[in-house]
């Protein structure tokens, strides 16, 4: 019996001694693998060799970008080599009647197609997008001179509708407008599927005011960090898709023909209207939440951050310099309301779900002037006005209902309310709009929303018609008239929006106003009168985090 258990167990120990060695076998073989393939990443020579340009399905002499699929958009190397291997294709004349047609040569626009071609007189082309049973969509294209004539001609085309067959009209016009030329291509993106609605319901308001002019960006649909930025018209049609590696965008900025935006949670991508990434930014240590603007003056931009493996979350500004790249952690809100931040209770999750303390929240931001800055807090349903904040950052006065403040040494700092109104909760999206030396305006979207984990005990007998998490009356627009000399504020305009007690947005558009009701799974547009022109719903298990209007003209249009 014991030479019998002696026998079974060395077979059990030789078993586990093989599968044991296979295993550090096979770990070490992928780790070497791994490290070759990361190699193989940055070598020019495998990423050429590894990407191709080849005929495509998706319509007559329409061709399509083939690569490993380890080499990814994101990956420059891709884009230079998809640079070259065009330029070689265009050592070849093409004409108006037989452009070259590439699908989304550079990863970064799902449904597009750029277009090259040469015309013997200096010309623009106008084109139009046809779909059975949906609206055209026509623009007209941009071109890199300033008359936006030329005889060299290659565009980035979007508003091609996925899962459908599409035909493209191009119409050849001369200096004076005159068509000259007119082609029609078709389409066919049929295997072409996205993650959202290709046609939003429409509902219509009460307002026969035209809606302004631009594609309404839809950011972080169903709160999800992978999400694209889907693009909109105004008849509800998806017509482009910008694609992201991780994390959601939080806005598009626009800097010399190019946009820049977020697409992972540490990194940003400046892309021109081609589609292809011409620079690519990290913020290092950190990760990126909820906004980052545009500092016009000192080319950064300035955005919401968590410094990675700290015990608070989205009390930190970073500035990154879009010349050389540089990060500066510039503000750590906790220096600046030590008494906000000391007052507040940790709960056993936050609202991500983990432990960190989220004792401010801070949500948006507008840059002033290149030196100071405005920030929306929503933990404390407080507007912050910073002085100062690349040098010597400064609290210069702060906007909330004064029981906020009970107890603390920030009361003289509040500004005073003029008139007989509910001050903001829980708001989003603050933005500085110019007026004169002493007086300016602050609008948002005020979510009226009584959500503060880190002050359980707090009294909201204040904000009377605060709503909660899932229920409330409505939200708003606010506009608030803010006089530095009296230090007050005065409600000067009021918009009731659907409810929605966190993500959400505002902007002024033209006359108009274009807003995002996330929890309402809505976006809408309202006239100068505040009255309904059109509301857009979209299904999501959660939401949508924002929305905003932009024209994409020195992009794409002209």
């Amino acid at each position: 019996m014991k030479e019998r258990m002696k026998k079974v167990l060395a077979v059990i120990l030789a078993i586990f001694t093989i599968v044991t060695i296979n295993y550090f076998y096979t770990t070490g073989i992928k780790k070497v693998e791994k490290i070759q393939l990361e190699k193989n990443l940055n070598t020019k020579e495998f990423v050429y060799n590894n990407v191709n340009i080849k005929e495509s399905n998706y319509g007559k002499d329409i061709y399509k970008v083939a690569h490993n699929k380890e080499i990814t958009p994101f990956n420059i190397l891709y884009q230079e080599v998809v640079d070259e291997k065009i330029n070689k294709l265009l050592e070849k004349e093409y004409t108006f009647e037989k452009p070259l047609m590439i699908y989304n040569p550079y990863g970064t626009n799902k449904n597009s197609l750029n277009i090259y071609f040469k015309t013997e007189q200096e010309s623009q082309v106008e084109y139009t997008v046809k779909v059975k049973g949906l609206e055209d969509f026509t623009r007209i294209l941009k071109n890199d001179n300033e008359n936006n004539l030329t005889t060299t001609h290659k565009y980035q085309i979007i508003g091609l509708v996925m899962n459908k067959k599409n035909t493209l009209v191009l119409k050849l016009k001369d200096k004076e407008g005159k068509i000259v030329d007119e082609k029609e291509f078709e389409i066919d993106f049929t295997n072409l599927k996205s993650t959202v609605a290709t046609k939003l319901k429409v509902k219509e308001g009460s307002s026969k005011e035209e809606l302004s002019d631009g594609l309404y960006v839809m950011f972080g649909h169903d709160k999800a960090y992978n999400a694209n930025n889907y693009l909109y018209d105004n008849n509800g049609i998806l017509r482009s898709e910008l694609i992201l590696e991780g994390y959601r965008s939080d806005r598009i900025i626009f800097v010399n023909d190019a946009m820049i935006y977020s697409y992972k949670g540490n990194g940003f991508i400046k892309v021109n209207g081609l589609g292809k990434i011409e620079k690519k930014y990290s913020i290092g240590p950190y990760t990126m939440h909820h906004d980052y603007v545009l500092d016009q003056e000192n080319e950064n931009l300035i955005i919401l951050a968590n410094k990675n493996d700290a015990d608070t979350i989205e009390d930190r500004v970073l500035s990154l310099n879009l010349n050389t790249g540089k990060v500066k952690e510039i503000i750590d809100m906790k220096d600046y309301l030590e008494e906000m931040h000391n007052a507040a209770i940790r709960p056993k999750k936050n609202t991500y779900g983990g432990t960190e303390l989220d004792w401010v929240h801070l949500n948006s931001l507008d840059i002033i002037d290149g030196e100071d800055a405005v920030f929306s807090s929503r933990e404390l349903s407080m507007i912050i006005y910073m002085e100062n904040i690349y040098r010597n950052p400064k609290v210069k006065y702060v906007i909330t209902d004064p029981s906020t403040l009970e107890n603390t040494t920030y009361q003289e700092l509040n500004y005073k309310k003029v008139g007989d109104f509910i001050s903001q909760a829980g708001q989003h999206t603050i933005t500085y709009e110019e007026k004169d030396t002493d007086e300016y305006y602050l609008y948002m979207y005020n979510n009226n929303y009584q959500g503060a984990r880190t002050r359980p005990k707090f009294n909201w007998k204040n904000y009377a018609g605060t709503g909660t998490y899932q229920e409330g009356h409505h939200s708003s627009y606010y506009k608030y008239l803010v006089n530095e000399n009296d230090k007050t504020y005065e409600l000067i305009k009021e918009i009731k929006l659907p409810y929605s007690s966190i993500v959400s947005s505002v902007e002024q558009k033209e006359e108009n106003f274009v807003t995002s009701s996330g929890m309402s799974h809505c976006f809408n547009e309202y006239d100068k009168d505040g009255n309904l022109i059109k509301e857009f719903q979209y299904t999501s298990k959660k939401y949508a985090y924002r929305i905003f209007k932009y024209e994409f003209n020195g992009i794409w249009f002209s």
